[in-house]
């Protein structure tokens, strides 16, 4: 009996030890992901604030504009959601640029530099990954939702109120910069450097996907929701969201009708980011953990 006892408090203490172990562990595995991202944040301090001076000149840009046009007796919109508009037309546009400073060195960088013999015998891919990619996100986020701020404050300046679709719109932005984030760590998992991982990330977003999407309106209705540079449509088109069909089809010549889409549905950008992007993160991830040193 008494030997009994002895087995089932042993038994309760090596559990004790094995839960303690597991939150240590556990523990130490956030840390990890934490200092590894407060590291990359760091890293990529001067990028961040070199993105934040474009984004800074893009809108100082359309501000110039907007007032030369009010000086020459153009009236400023009714509604300060159609002022705010205009100066989102290059929001895509920024996206892809900070997207793709961020993205494309996430993976390759070590493979270029062979950091990863130091990183990966101390570190697991699996937090190396996670840590660089949370970062490079917020990273990117602060520069949008910079820019927004910029335009949110002019627009107050000028009616005295926010109109709310403004931040219904930063939300679609947020949400293409992880499309496109993941799209360009992707390129990253595989290329053998940075700059190879930058120039075929925009070759692909600024004419591939054109291409595609020109050659595909002139032979089929098709809504493009396979197209990325499609999905940033929305944070523009979110603030005249067609309340029917949202293509236009146009005839080109006797037989050719060229369809053109003007926006994914919420529901369908929603989940077309979704799923790309996690598609584009675990291809990543998975090309990271299996890729070999040189």
């Amino acid at each position: 009996m008494e030997n009994h006892q002895i087995q089932i408090k042993n038994t309760g203490k090596l559990r004790e030890d094995i839960y303690i172990k597991e939150n240590i562990g556990s523990k130490r595995k956030l840390q990890q992901i934490y200092d590894i991202g407060y590291f990359e944040i760091i890293r990529n301090l001067k990028k961040t604030l070199i993105l934040m001076v474009i984004a800074f000149v893009i809108f100082i840009l359309f501000l110039i504009i907007e007032e030369y046009q009010f000086g020459k007796g153009v009236e400023l919109p009714e509604e300060p959601a159609d002022f705010a508009l205009n100066f989102l037309m290059m929001i895509g546009s920024l996206v892809l640029i900070s997207a793709t400073s961020y993205g494309c060195s996430i993976i390759v960088t070590d493979f270029e530099k062979l950091t990863g013999n130091i990183l990966f015998p101390k570190i697991s891919r699996e937090r190396l990954f996670v840590g660089r990619f949370l970062a490079n996100y917020l990273m990117n986020a602060f520069v949008i939702l910079f820019y927004y701020i910029l335009v949110a404050f002019i627009v107050f300046i000028k009616y005295l109120g926010i109109p709310k679709i403004l931040w219904t719109s930063l939300g679609w932005a947020l949400l293409y910069v992880l499309l496109i984030l993941s799209f360009t760590i992707l390129f990253s998992s595989f290329m053998k450097s940075t700059a190879g991982a930058v120039v075929f990330s925009l070759i692909f977003n600024m004419m591939v996907f054109s291409i595609i999407q020109s050659v595909l309106s002139l032979f089929s209705t098709i809504e493009p929701l396979f197209i990325l540079p499609y999905y940033a449509t929305i944070i523009t088109g979110c603030f005249n969201m067609p309340e029917g069909d949202r293509f236009q089809t146009f005839p080109v010549m006797e037989g050719f009708d060229i369809t053109l889409w003007t926006t994914p549905s919420p529901q369908g950008a929603l989940i077309g980011t979704a799923i790309f992007s996690f598609v584009f993160l675990f291809s990543a991830y998975l090309i990271f953990r299996n890729r070999q040193n040189k």
